[in-house]
């Protein structure tokens, strides 16, 4: 039984880490789109390659964006 819910929390852990690497992905996406309306064919096929390496390592990603927020304060 042990073994099983050990898996378990894995998996769960797992399942986390993906919805919120999608989603911090998603998010530089909508912030880099949202500067950049007049993105041609290749500078939207970057935005989408960056976005989706930012979503994949998004503990950085986020310590950027706190780093960034804390910055504008001072």
């Amino acid at each position: 039984m042990n073994a099983i819910s050990i898996v378990i929390i894995c998996v769960v852990l797992f399942l986390i880490y993906i919805e919120l690497a999608i989603g911090f992905g998603y998010y530089m996406f909508l912030l880099t789109s949202k500067k950049t309306p007049n993105a041609d064919n290749v500078q939207k096929r970057l935005i989408k390659r960056y976005s989706i390496i930012a979503g994949m390592a998004f503990p950085v990603t986020f310590a950027i964006l706190l780093a960034n927020k804390a910055a504008e304060r001072r």
